[in-house]
């Protein structure tokens, strides 16, 4: 298994604090979500993660590793990210795309093995996409290229995957299928998942662990139970939300919401 652990964490862009202190280990082979208002550095959580964002402070540790100190292709080798928007430069074939994820695992100027051919198709099975492998990018719908991503991911091999609102642009049908296969993958091969979501109760239903964050800063963390009360949601969301228990899961359920009505008499009264 692979640990991964940020200390101290505090990443600043123009001149603006995005984390501030950030101090949390993931928690291994389970899936964890990531929930917060628009702008509260969750995106940014994962990025810092992946190394495509340094920290101005802190760090962050794969294996007690500082991650600056490891080369490009063995944090590929541990840490994998499907992020929110993923453009390509060029139409491609899906076998094709996804077959760029083990280019990390080989010597420069290797070609593909037998080996890498077998995880690739390994991948495309897992996900469904295997039926389309061999058309073009541009011809699927966002569902069905959502799950190329994902296979992309998954042949990357990394113990850590990290994904960036998955579920965004995709009808009710296909963010359940999406959700479905990280949570069905997650318990087949123990990896360890961290998503960011918008959805409160897709954040309930597909997690072990939830993280609750506001202005850059972790508010509260630890199972969805736990962590989930009508003050965070007052606090966090400005918002009054009546939470019930599943009894088939024992996870609580956002049941129905407003807008937090003192927030309402904030605005009034200013008007």
């Amino acid at each position: 298994m692979t640990s991964v652990m940020l200390k101290d964490i505090k990443v600043e862009l123009n001149e603006r604090t995005i984390l501030n202190r950030i101090n949390m280990e993931l928690v291994e082979g389970k899936v964890t979500t990531i929930i917060g208002p628009n702008g509260c550095g969750k995106s940014t959580m994962l990025k810092t993660i992946s190394r495509i964002i340094s920290a101005k402070e802190g760090g962050v540790y794969i294996n007690d590793m500082d991650i600056r100190q490891m080369k490009s292709k063995d944090v590929a080798k541990k840490v994998g990210i499907l992020s929110q928007k993923n453009r390509l430069q060029y139409d491609v074939k899906v076998r094709d795309l996804v077959s760029f994820s083990r280019y990390p695992h080989l010597k420069r100027f290797q070609s593909l093995k037998p080996d890498d051919y077998k995880i690739i198709d390994w991948a495309l099975k897992e996900t469904g996409a295997i039926e389309f492998d061999e058309r073009m990018m541009s011809e699927l719908s966002g569902g069905q290229a959502q799950r190329v991503w994902i296979s992309l991911l998954l042949a990357q091999g990394a113990d850590v995957l990290l994904l960036d609102e998955p579920t965004t642009y995709l009808d009710i049908h296909h963010q359940l299928e999406t959700l479905n296969i990280v949570k069905r993958l997650n318990e087949q091969t123990k990896q360890t998942v961290v998503m960011v979501l918008h959805d409160i109760n897709h954040a309930i239903k597909y997690s072990d662990h939830l993280i609750i964050m506001d202005q850059g800063e972790i508010i509260e963390s630890g199972h969805p139970t736990d962590v989930l009360t009508n003050d965070i949601l007052n606090n966090v969301f400005n918002i009054n939300g009546k939470i019930t228990i599943d009894p088939l899961t024992g996870k609580p359920i956002l049941a129905d919401y407003d807008l937090f009505c003192q927030t309402v008499k904030e605005v009034q009264h200013g008007s």
